[in-house]
């Protein structure tokens, strides 16, 4: 089930919104997730091929 998405911006920052209500246990996990997912790009920026109106909205701001 997909429940949101994730991007980065200019500077590297990986960014991330919920489309759904999972609850706050989720929640957290996904704050994790998205944490760890920065520590490990390490600064290095993806840019994805086909890029998703939410993912163009993240990494704009």
């Amino acid at each position: 089930r997909v429940v949101g998405g994730w991007a980065q911006r200019a500077d590297g920052e990986v960014v991330w919104r919920l489309l759904d209500d999972v609850g706050a246990e989720a929640t957290a996990a996904v704050e994790a997730e998205a944490a760890g997912l920065a520590a490990w790009l390490g600064g290095i920026k993806v840019t994805p091929r086909f890029r998703t109106p939410l993912e163009r909205e993240l990494s704009a701001r």
